[in-house]
């Protein structure tokens, strides 16, 4: 008790020095006005924005009420004429696109590989043709409709027959302390310059309750922020019917404004963010308003699970009366309202240091199903600690409550210490179903040496990924095969990586040229060009001594292989810009299926203009015409059989390309905690559904407060409890 009490003066120290430094930030930043930034701001009223639409705009009654940020107003019809611009323009690309393809067939030979790629070419225009011709003549993207407009012969669907998640057992209060191995974020907005951090997902992409969700027990729709949703009889619109005590975090009440203004900021140049553009006009064809209490998205073309893909995010319109040309800098530090049960408790920043998460009081959602007895704690305090050593010894001494073991030495060794012994602390070993991280070497194919395939080969092949998980990972570990690995039936298993082997990667690099040897063995070509390669990650002890097993490896394959860590900020700006030349990390992925559309279509490789595109997710600058066909095919299945086989194909493609080294990973995580966490253990479910990557990610455990005390007072005592190792396996059903 003595331990959490030093640290709660500690923390309050923190929070006290915090606050200075963030007003110091405040008035550096925004010309003296603190109430521009800082955790701390609130949104004004309604009554501080502008009307949203003009007296000529032809808009419902229930929209004449509505107040917006400032520019919105005629934002409707240029949303709709971009669309069309977009419509008619993708329309003609289609069609040029399928009369070359129709050309390249009849030049090629029969059965031959380019009369192959002609053939797929030409399916794919077509089918985009009917996409976009049906497109045109659905007119406008944004439609404004009284709520009792809304179809009568819809068939609701709840999604409430599911097994309830959590446990009737679980407890509110307490608090969770975690630590974060990497740098403190550069902002708090969720979009936007260095929005797509590593921290981000702590705050919003694991907090937000989007329209329909997924349960992670069975795989199932469930309900979110829509109480129900309707398909139409053609399977492409989508109709959602909002909670009516749904809120955000700030407690203003969601609506379907919420929607508008998300496409509204999201794809504002004053965001910064090119994707949303290209997300919103190529995902959805329609989005319809509904009066405040529904929306219908339409699709292009039906899809499996459609009401998971047509669920739109929202953002607190209020929230945004602010937004304008320097939105980066005035909400760089103000952390936006989620639908979620906690927000980012203002007092609890502490620049540099720590984050921390509050539970929102009389939060709307603690008494839907699947969602009463999940975030209990009332606090997540997360500390940003870079040294493992240093978070492993506040973990030891009870300043942490859990800590993540995928280190194997810690796993076996490290936590062979007293608190262990005596059962204080618990060690956990969790089998899940999650999609996997897409964890490996990305190359940069824009940059030489990996402009050349064959260099992008023979990198393949110069990487001994199988030594490093026998040796620093004890075997525990396997090697990744599909780039898209852990999607069940959408992973294609019939791609393996491709083995470690001085002889091919030697090959391969001299048919790049690489075929002169020095005197320490590393291969260069005849004009001196030596096969160097500098290998990019952020800041990570374990990835260090990864590297310096596979160098060695490596130069007996004739490369050179130098490894560089950064700041995470840096880091990922530098793969984002593709300003590297191979980078260790992962994108992570949510079920249902994967989406290979932001990685590797080229439009977010090159601009139309042939010049780098910078700031997108394509970060390898794959660009492949017969894998944007093989991508635009995916988006275009309308079956889960047609799905599956269009995921394989783009799998299969993206293995050819070799633009990406499959690392390792795992089928669990495994991780030690204090006894005083608890975790469900209900019929349905023991401990926590499968398909989590991390437990935690759940929020169904609790703070067993009687537990806590009776632990404290056992270590002032001396008194011991039985050591335990708590075995999660996959249920028998899966």
């Amino acid at each position: 008790m003595k331990e959490r009490s030093s640290l709660l003066h500690f923390t309050r120290w923190l929070r006290a020095a915090g606050a200075c430094v963030c007003v110091l930030v405040g008035l550096a930043s925004c010309d003296q006005e603190r109430e521009a930034t800082g955790a701390e701001w609130v949104a004004p009223p309604d009554s501080a924005m502008p009307e949203a639409f003009t007296p000529d705009e032809k808009v419902p009654h229930f929209a004449r009420k509505w107040t917006m940020p400032k520019g919105f107003q005629g934002f409707t019809e240029r949303w709709n004429k971009r669309n069309a611009d977009y419509v008619k323009s993708s329309l003609e690309s289609r069609k040029a696109e399928c009369v070359a393809a129709f050309a390249a067939k009849l030049g090629s030979c029969p059965r031959s590989e380019g009369a192959v790629t002609a053939t797929v070419g030409i399916r794919s225009s077509l089918r985009k043709c009917r996409t976009f011709g049906e497109r045109r003549r659905l007119g406008d993207y944004l439609v404004y409709r009284e709520y009792l407009d809304l179809p009568r012969d819809l068939k609701w669907q709840t999604g409430d027959n599911q097994p309830e998640l959590g446990s009737p057992e679980a407890r509110k209060g307490g608090t969770l302390r975690l630590s974060l191995q990497r740098s403190f974020p550069g902002t708090l907005c969720p979009f936007g310059p260095n929005s797509n951090n590593s921290t981000r997902r702590y705050l919003y992409d694991d907090i937000d309750i989007p329209l329909v969700r997924i349960h992670p027990g069975t795989g199932e729709l469930i309900p979110g922020v829509a109480d129900k949703w309707a398909v139409s009889e053609d399977g492409r619109t989508i109709y959602f019917h909002l909670d009516k005590e749904a809120c955000f975090s700030n407690g203003i009440p969601l609506t379907s404004r919420d929607f508008i203004t998300s496409l509204f900021v999201r794809t504002s140049e004053y965001s910064a963010e090119p994707f949303y553009g290209d997300f919103y006009l190529s995902r959805f064809s329609r989005i319809t308003v509904y009066g405040n209490g529904a929306i219908a998205v339409t699709l292009p073309e039906a899809r499996p699970a459609a009401p998971f893909y047509a669920s739109l995010p929202a953002c607190c319109t209020r929230f945004y009366a602010e937004f304008g040309p320097d939105y980066p800098t005035r909400y760089l530090w103000r952390p936006a309202p989620t639908t979620g049960a906690y927000r980012v408790d203002a007092e609890g920043v502490v620049m540099g240091r720590q984050l921390t998460m509050e539970r929102v009081p009389d939060w709307w959602g603690h008494k839907r199903r699947y969602m009463r007895y999940s975030c209990n704690v009332d606090r997540i305090v997360y500390s940003f600690v870079a040294e493992a050593s240093k978070a492993r010894e506040l973990f030891r001494i009870g300043q942490l409550d859990v800590f993540s073991a995928r280190d194997a030495d810690f796993w076996y060794e490290g936590l062979e210490i007293e608190p262990v012994h005596r059962g204080y602390i618990q060690r956990v070993h969790f089998s899940n179903i999650w999609p996997r991280n897409s964890f490996g070497f990305h190359l940069n194919c824009s940059r030489a040496p990996f402009d050349n395939k064959n260099v992008r080969l023979g990198m393949q092949h110069a990487l001994n990924i199988q030594s490093v998980i026998d040796t620093v990972f004890r075997g525990d570990y396997v090697r990744m095969g599909s780039y898209f690995m852990g999607f069940g039936p959408y992973t294609n298993k019939k791609i393996t990586a491709r083995p470690y082997s001085p002889e091919k990667a030697r090959e391969y690099f001299a048919l790049a040229g690489y075929t002169e040897e020095g005197g320490d063995g590393i291969l260069s070509r005849p004009d001196g060009t030596r096969l160097q390669v500098v290998v990019s990650s952020r800041i990570d002890p374990l990835y260090a001594n990864c590297m310096n097993l596979l160098r060695e490896d490596a130069a007996a394959c004739g490369l050179d292989l130098r490894f560089e860590q950064m700041d995470d900020t840096v880091f990922f700006s530098k793969l984002k810009e593709k300003n590297y030349t191979a980078g260790i990390f992962s994108w992570g992925f949510s079920p249902i299926m994967p989406d290979p559309t932001l990685f590797f279509l080229s439009g977010y490789a090159y601009n139309t203009d042939g010049t780098l595109a910078r700031g997108t997710s394509n970060v390898t600058a794959t660009a492949s015409p017969e894998l944007d066909a093989a991508i635009l095919a995916c988006q275009a299945a309308a079956t889960e059989q047609e799905a599956i086989e269009a995921h394989h194909r783009v799998q299969e493609l993206i293995h050819e390309e070799a633009c990406w080294v499959p690392g390792w990973t795992t089928s669990y995580w495994r991780f030690a905690q204090w006894r005083w966490l608890r975790w469900p253990d209900t019929k349905e479910y023991s401990f926590c559904p499968p398909r989590y990557f991390d437990p935690l990610d759940s929020h169904l455990y609790w703070i067993d407060e009687d537990e806590l005390r009776r632990t404290m007072n056992a270590r002032s005592a001396g008194e011991a409890f039985p050591e335990q190792a708590i075995e999660v396996p996959l249920p028998e059903k899966l």
